[in-house]
């Protein structure tokens, strides 16, 4: 029970997280997909056989677009 309720946490802080960026106007991929903060927050919690990876992409200086890309562990 308390592993879920970790899970679910994890999993609202990094929605909020996506949700500032994408207010921001940053644009948001998973695995090469445009995607949303919900999509993108499931995938990283559950994810099974690896990680995701984030890949921060800019110009400027300034951040445009994030993705998350799937690493398998080995």
């Amino acid at each position: 029970m308390k592993q879920k309720k970790k899970q679910e946490k994890e999993m609202e802080d990094l929605r909020s997280e996506l949700r500032k960026y994408r207010r921001q106007g940053i644009e948001l991929f998973l695995d090469g997909e445009s995607s949303t903060p919900k999509e993108i927050a499931r995938a990283c919690v559950i994810a099974e056989d690896g990680t995701y990876m984030r890949d921060y992409a800019g110009e400027g200086g300034e951040i445009k677009r994030i993705n998350f890309e799937f690493v398998e562990d080995k």
